[in-house]
């Protein structure tokens, strides 16, 4: 194998998923050189590479066929934008709380919102939190995990609790939200409490509050976290998770309106 020949073998095997920029950079090239464009045209004609989108690109094992090549999507998403964040429904199924599974993947990202289709299905582009650009604190409660050798940045659990009840819309809607969150087992309270307070959101202390006391025995949710966001509440009363007037429940004391199925002791959410 000629020298350049087992430096890309090497570089595929290492990157199951990577951007033209990270291709460039091993080669010692600037990711705008033409030599890259035609290194990466020739492997993608060899069946070396599979396109996933203009700048992102997937290793193909050996032996097997690019056409049959499943891409992991998390993964693959993960490289779309450097500033890229899994969130919203995509976090709930890589902390495996997620009710249902989705073709589509969530990934928050400074840059413009939309929606694309792509070859491991559909990514769409979320803005963080205005009170987090402007903290300069898009990356607040995120962890790392493995993807298939990529590491992929994801939103935490007390994070998605929140991001999901304050867009379930992005997560599927109020009743896979509730569900999924049916589905949680152990997270840091007063976590959640410092997200809601970072965000200064009353409406979302007002939901948030509502469902960290549903959980408060499982949880292990104190006082003093529930008096911090019974703090923050709104003036008056709002509408969460959907819901909609003459078909929904007033929870005191936190002032949110709630879809009946969200406050009926008989939904069990699994």
């Amino acid at each position: 194998m000629q020298p350049r020949q087992h430096k890309t073998a090497s570089f595929l095997s290492a990157h199951p998923v990577f951007t033209r920029a990270e291709f460039a950079a091993a080669f010692g090239h600037p990711a705008s050189a033409a030599n890259v464009t035609s290194l990466l045209r020739h492997h993608l004609r060899a069946g070396n590479i599979k396109r996933v989108s203009r700048e992102v690109f997937a290793a193909v094992p050996a032996h097997m066929a690019a056409e049959r090549m499943v891409i992991d999507r998390f993964a693959a998403a993960s490289k779309l934008r450097p500033d890229g964040v899994l969130g919203f429904h995509s976090a709930l199924e890589l902390h495996g709380i997620a009710y249902s599974e989705f073709n589509e993947v969530q990934l928050i990202s400074a840059g413009r919102t939309e929606r694309v289709d792509l070859p491991f299905g559909a990514c769409r582009f979320v803005t963080p939190a205005k009170a987090l650009a402007a903290t300069g604190k898009a990356n607040y409660l995120t962890a790392t995990m493995d993807r298939q050798g990529v590491t992929v940045r994801v939103t935490a659990v007390e994070r998605t609790v929140v991001d999901v009840l304050h867009r379930p819309e992005l997560a599927g809607g109020g009743e896979e939200v509730l569900k999924s969150l049916d589905l949680v087992r152990y997270l840091d309270p007063a976590k959640v409490a410092d997200y809601v307070e970072l965000l200064d959101n009353r409406s979302l202390a007002s939901v948030s509050g509502w469902w960290l006391e549903k959980r408060r025995a499982a949880l292990g949710v104190s006082d003093d976290v529930l008096a911090r966001l019974r703090t923050r509440l709104p003036r008056s009363k709002h509408y969460a998770l959907g819901a909609e007037p003459g078909h929904a429940v007033l929870v005191e004391p936190w002032r949110v309106l709630l879809p009946a199925q969200a406050v009926d002791a008989a939904f069990e959410g699994v």
